[in-house]
Protein backbone atom coordinates (compact mmCIF):
# COMPACT_ATOMS: atom_id res chain seq x y z
CA UNK A 1 0.00 0.00 0.00
CA UNK A 2 1.38 3.52 -1.01
CA UNK A 3 1.57 6.41 1.86
CA UNK A 4 -0.95 9.19 0.84
CA UNK A 5 0.15 12.42 2.43
CA UNK A 6 3.55 14.32 2.81
CA UNK A 7 6.61 12.40 2.74
CA UNK A 8 7.77 11.98 6.31
CA UNK A 9 10.97 14.39 7.10
CA UNK A 10 13.66 13.04 9.25
CA UNK A 11 16.44 14.93 10.51
CA UNK A 12 20.01 13.78 9.81
CA UNK A 13 18.82 10.83 7.66
CA UNK A 14 19.69 10.55 4.14
CA UNK A 15 17.27 8.99 2.26
CA UNK A 16 17.71 7.55 -1.45
CA UNK A 17 15.11 5.86 -3.61
CA UNK A 18 15.44 3.76 -6.34
CA UNK A 19 13.31 1.49 -8.69
CA UNK A 20 14.76 -1.28 -10.06
CA UNK A 21 14.51 -2.25 -13.88
CA UNK A 22 15.72 -5.60 -13.32
CA UNK A 23 18.63 -5.66 -14.93
CA UNK A 24 20.88 -3.59 -13.19
CA UNK A 25 22.22 -4.43 -9.79
CA UNK A 26 24.07 -1.50 -8.57
CA UNK A 27 23.07 2.00 -7.55
CA UNK A 28 24.65 5.25 -7.07
CA UNK A 29 23.67 7.12 -3.36
CA UNK A 30 23.64 10.92 -2.88
CA UNK A 31 25.89 10.19 -0.64
CA UNK A 32 28.89 7.67 0.93
CA UNK A 33 27.55 5.83 3.96
CA UNK A 34 30.26 6.59 7.15
CA UNK A 35 29.29 3.09 8.58
CA UNK A 36 28.05 0.11 6.95
CA UNK A 37 25.93 -0.57 10.46
CA UNK A 38 23.89 2.48 9.91
CA UNK A 39 22.58 1.87 6.69
CA UNK A 40 19.45 0.25 6.34
CA UNK A 41 18.29 -0.98 2.74
CA UNK A 42 14.37 -1.87 2.48
CA UNK A 43 13.27 -3.72 -1.08
CA UNK A 44 9.54 -4.30 -2.13
CA UNK A 45 9.03 -3.11 1.82
CA UNK A 46 11.43 -5.68 3.60
CA UNK A 47 14.31 -4.67 5.11
CA UNK A 48 17.43 -6.11 4.10
CA UNK A 49 20.33 -8.20 6.27
CA UNK A 50 23.60 -6.94 5.73
CA UNK A 51 24.60 -10.45 4.06
CA UNK A 52 22.19 -9.10 1.20
CA UNK A 53 23.80 -6.14 -0.56
CA UNK A 54 27.54 -4.53 -0.42
CA UNK A 55 28.84 -1.15 -0.55
CA UNK A 56 32.30 0.58 -2.51
CA UNK A 57 32.23 3.79 -1.48
CA UNK A 58 28.68 5.72 -2.67
CA UNK A 59 27.52 2.54 -4.54
CA UNK A 60 25.22 0.06 -3.64
CA UNK A 61 25.65 -4.03 -4.76
CA UNK A 62 22.05 -5.31 -4.60
CA UNK A 63 21.51 -8.53 -6.55
CA UNK A 64 18.36 -10.17 -7.83
CA UNK A 65 15.67 -7.61 -7.87
CA UNK A 66 12.74 -7.92 -9.84
CA UNK A 67 12.08 -4.93 -12.10
CA UNK A 68 9.87 -2.49 -10.66
CA UNK A 69 10.68 -3.32 -7.10
CA UNK A 70 11.04 0.02 -4.93
CA UNK A 71 14.31 0.32 -2.84
CA UNK A 72 15.21 2.69 -0.04
CA UNK A 73 18.08 2.82 1.30
CA UNK A 74 18.47 5.20 4.92
CA UNK A 75 21.94 6.12 5.85
CA UNK A 76 21.47 7.01 9.85
CA UNK A 77 23.75 9.28 12.31
CA UNK A 78 25.17 11.43 9.28
CA UNK A 79 26.66 14.31 10.58
CA UNK A 80 24.92 17.41 10.90
CA UNK A 81 26.06 20.00 8.84
CA UNK A 82 25.80 23.73 9.96
CA UNK A 83 26.87 26.15 7.56
CA UNK A 84 29.23 29.19 8.81
CA UNK A 85 27.50 32.14 9.05
CA UNK A 86 27.55 34.96 6.79
CA UNK A 87 29.73 38.40 6.90
CA UNK A 88 28.43 40.92 9.54
CA UNK A 89 25.47 38.12 11.06
CA UNK A 90 27.45 37.55 14.52
CA UNK A 91 27.69 40.78 16.94
CA UNK A 92 27.87 40.97 20.43
CA UNK A 93 24.64 40.22 21.22
CA UNK A 94 25.34 37.00 20.10
CA UNK A 95 28.00 35.96 21.89
CA UNK A 96 27.72 34.38 25.19
CA UNK A 97 31.11 36.19 26.56
CA UNK A 98 30.92 37.38 29.94
CA UNK A 99 31.80 40.65 31.39
CA UNK A 100 31.62 43.97 29.80
CA UNK A 101 33.56 44.75 26.52
CA UNK A 102 34.62 48.11 25.90
CA UNK A 103 38.21 49.63 24.18
CA UNK A 104 40.40 48.53 26.98
CA UNK A 105 39.39 44.87 27.34
CA UNK A 106 39.76 42.12 24.88
CA UNK A 107 38.09 39.01 24.54
CA UNK A 108 39.65 36.18 26.00
CA UNK A 109 40.36 32.60 25.11
CA UNK A 110 37.96 31.44 28.10
CA UNK A 111 35.18 33.59 26.45
CA UNK A 112 35.58 36.31 28.89
CA UNK A 113 36.00 40.22 28.39
CA UNK A 114 39.10 41.39 30.42
CA UNK A 115 43.06 42.72 30.36
CA UNK A 116 45.84 40.54 29.85
CA UNK A 117 47.58 39.88 32.42
CA UNK A 118 51.16 40.50 31.89
CA UNK A 119 54.63 38.44 33.26
CA UNK A 120 57.63 40.23 34.11
CA UNK A 121 60.75 39.16 32.34
CA UNK A 122 63.47 37.69 34.90
CA UNK A 123 65.38 34.68 33.45
CA UNK A 124 67.71 35.41 31.16
CA UNK A 125 67.08 33.74 27.54
CA UNK A 126 63.77 32.82 28.16
CA UNK A 127 60.40 34.17 26.12
CA UNK A 128 57.73 35.48 27.66
CA UNK A 129 54.35 36.85 26.86
CA UNK A 130 52.16 39.15 27.20
CA UNK A 131 55.21 40.91 29.70
CA UNK A 132 54.98 44.64 30.64
CA UNK A 133 57.89 45.19 33.01
CA UNK A 134 61.61 44.25 33.38
CA UNK A 135 62.48 43.82 36.84
CA UNK A 136 65.85 42.78 36.86
CA UNK A 137 68.87 43.67 34.89
CA UNK A 138 68.45 41.29 31.58
CA UNK A 139 69.75 40.07 28.68
CA UNK A 140 68.07 38.28 25.86
CA UNK A 141 70.20 37.03 23.17
CA UNK A 142 68.73 36.88 19.67
CA UNK A 143 69.96 34.23 17.38
CA UNK A 144 70.44 34.95 13.42
CA UNK A 145 67.74 32.32 12.63
CA UNK A 146 65.08 33.77 14.65
CA UNK A 147 63.55 37.26 14.67
CA UNK A 148 61.74 38.22 17.73
CA UNK A 149 58.76 41.51 18.37
CA UNK A 150 57.54 43.10 20.84
CA UNK A 151 53.87 44.66 21.20
CA UNK A 152 52.54 47.35 23.34
CA UNK A 153 54.40 49.46 26.44
CA UNK A 154 57.41 47.83 28.12
CA UNK A 155 58.63 49.38 31.50
CA UNK A 156 62.30 48.39 32.75
CA UNK A 157 61.63 49.17 36.34
CA UNK A 158 64.54 51.06 38.90
CA UNK A 159 67.63 50.98 37.42
CA UNK A 160 67.94 48.04 35.78
CA UNK A 161 68.95 47.43 32.42
CA UNK A 162 67.36 45.43 29.27
CA UNK A 163 70.35 44.22 27.23
CA UNK A 164 69.23 43.21 23.47
CA UNK A 165 71.95 40.69 22.22
CA UNK A 166 73.06 38.50 19.24
CA UNK A 167 72.33 38.79 15.27
CA UNK A 168 68.92 38.46 14.95
CA UNK A 169 66.38 41.01 14.85
CA UNK A 170 64.09 42.50 17.61
CA UNK A 171 60.85 44.94 16.69
CA UNK A 172 59.25 46.52 19.12
CA UNK A 173 55.77 47.71 17.74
Amino acid sequence: MSYIGYKPVQGNVVVDEFTSNGIDSTYTLSSQPTNNNTVEVVVGGLTQTSSAYSFSGDVLTLAGVASGTKIIVRQHGEKLLIPTPGDDTVGLNQLSATGTPSASVVLKGDNSWGTIEGSEITTVGTTFSNYNTISGNTTITTSSTKNMFLMGEIAVADTYTWTIAGNGVLQII
